[in-house]
């Protein structure tokens, strides 16, 4: 009942929406709004720089995770643990002291330019510099639980592999690409998917940081949602709902497919 509530009703609800021309005639255009949402010019661009923003902070943070995960494996349980906490404390840090801390970080008159740009301060979140910043944000953010869940991977992983690898003699760099990338396969799935749902909730800290319309850079889909709700445009609102919908469904069946293919070999 709380899953066809607060998600199955509401989606047909924006299906819906994206068939029709308005909320008063209700009169069915079928394809139209997908197709005016698709020309529109605010969501090429927020749908170029998501995907940017995607493509850029994904793998560095998947990277990130799994090299921190790699180090803190053969530290003592008592060392492993202070360090979990510090990388896990991002994620229970409320938005509003997130926004807080980053806006005194690197805003004009923040702790960045204070330090290192004092004669020429910038504002960073309004330059060309400001994906770079939400990337930083992004993975700082997600890191730490990303880490744990690869930690849990390598845990699963029997320690005979690598010394019977090792007995035939393979080195660190072998033992690690064929032994622990190829049973780290499931978690890098689940890793990815959970990092491609929290790369759009990564617009909660971008909107307190920027607002409606923050730079060019970092219009992204939700910054287009939001303003269509704002505008009371439930069409494009909702065509472009169903638009990532789609894209993280075939996202998801394509990976699912190449694990089992992978399984299957």
């Amino acid at each position: 009942m709380g899953l066809a509530v607060f998600y199955v009703i509401p989606f047909g609800i924006s299906v819906y929406y994206a068939v029709i021309d308005n909320a008063v005639s209700r009169q069915f255009v079928w394809f139209d709004n997908l197709i005016a949402t698709w020309n529109n010019a605010a969501f090429s661009l927020a749908v170029s720089n998501t995907l940017m923003f995607m493509g850029v902070s994904i793998p560095l943070n998947m990277a990130f995770a799994l090299i921190l995960a790699l180090l803190l494996r053969p530290m003592s349980k008592r060392i492993r643990r202070v360090l979990l906490v510090f990388f896990l404390l991002p994620l229970v840090i409320p938005s509003g002291s997130v926004v807080f801390f980053w806006r005194n970080f690197i805003s004009i008159n923040g702790m960045l330019n204070r330090l290192f740009f004092t004669y020429n301060p910038t504002d960073w979140l309004n330059s060309e510099y400001a994906l770079w910043f939400v990337i930083v944000i992004f993975i700082w953010k997600n890191v730490g639980f990303n880490m744990v869940l690869f930690q849990a991977g390598l845990d699963f992983i029997p320690k005979d592999y690598y010394e019977y690898a090792a007995i035939e003699g393979a080195g660190w760099f072998r033992k690690f690409r064929i032994v622990t990338l190829t049973y780290l396969g499931p978690t890098f799935l689940l890793v990815f998917i959970l990092s491609v749902v929290n790369s759009f909730k990564v617009f909660r800290e971008i909107y307190l940081l920027t607002g409606t319309h923050p730079h060019l850079s970092i219009y992204l889909l939700q910054h287009f949602i939001n303003n269509q709700f704002t505008n009371l445009n439930y069409q494009l609102m909702a065509s472009a709902s169903f638009y990532i919908f789609g894209f993280i469904l075939i996202l998801v069946f394509v990976l699912y497919w190449l694990q089992q293919r992978q399984a299957y070999l």
